[in-house]
């Protein structure tokens, strides 16, 4: 039997061998379980905003294929935008990959209203909350040392058509906080899923769906638990509704979800 193309090889092992920064922000299960999230497309454009190293959007496209989908990728770090063209060639998908910065007066190079879908995973943070690392990228990444809640929410509105779709992630303690920015950016929130580590544990992220102009009315699906059993083994159910999370389907018993 023939080796398999190095894309091949690369699809089937993602999102392991991803290229990341050394010393920045590593992505988590979060990220998976946004493009996971996210409702399908069979064709247009989908934005990735502080995309990283490219791995929500990235995932997106995997889990449509053969979907005529066109990623563009937007973040402020250069070795990170380096990062996202280098998984996207290994992937062998296409992806426009732009320097921008949200926080910056007028955005910088966002672009306006082409977009049939935005996809964030925005700063969760405030500084002063949380342990913060000495790397500038990953503080970046995880605190709201620039651009928070309200910039990613006005550049998903600014980004996406009329009625068209943005899908978030944060985590379940700031939902109240990202729901206000979403409807100040005239994002109407339209599917909410909480995702628990555990079924008996408080929900630790939540994903939400909005729609650009859309109207009143939002429908909580079912609870996602990742975990359950003496080893805390990925759910069936967590597995279905995303693939990607095989590459750490098994936690040590008594740690934290790894959400």
């Amino acid at each position: 039997m023939p080796e398999p193309s190095p894309v091949t090889a690369a699809r089937t092992h993602f999102p392991r061998g991803l290229a990341q920064p050394a010393g920045g922000f590593r992505f988590a299960a979060d990220s998976l379980l946004l493009a996971a999230f996210a409702r399908p497309l069979k064709r247009g454009r989908v934005l990735d905003l502080g995309c990283g190293c490219g791995v929500v959007g990235l995932a997106y496209l995997l889990r449509q294929a053969p979907a005529d989908l066109r990623l563009t990728g937007l973040d402020s770090d250069p070795a990170m935008l380096a990062a996202a063209v280098e998984n996207a060639a290994r992937l062998g998908l296409a992806a426009t990959l732009v320097e921008a910065d949200l926080a910056a007066p007028g955005a910088g190079a966002l672009p306006n209203q082409g977009f049939d879908l935005a996809l964030a995973n925005p700063p969760y943070h405030a500084l002063g909350r949380g342990r913060v690392t000495p790397k500038t990228a990953a503080v970046t990444a995880r605190f709201q040392a620039g651009a928070g809640f309200a910039e990613f929410a006005a550049a998903a509105a600014r980004a996406v058509k009329t009625r068209a779709r943005a899908a978030f992630v944060a985590p379940a303690e700031n939902l109240t906080g990202l729901l206000a920015a979403l409807a100040a950016a005239g994002l109407a929130p339209k599917r909410l899923r909480l995702v628990h580590g555990r079924m008996s544990a408080p929900a630790r992220l939540c994903l939400v769906e909005a729609v650009r102009g859309g109207r009143p009315g939002l429908a909580v699906e079912p609870p996602l638990v990742l975990y359950a059993g003496l080893n805390q083994e990925l759910t069936a159910e967590a597995l279905d509704f995303c693939p990607f999370l095989a590459c750490n389907s098994r936690r040590g018993p008594g740690r934290d979800p790894a959400v």
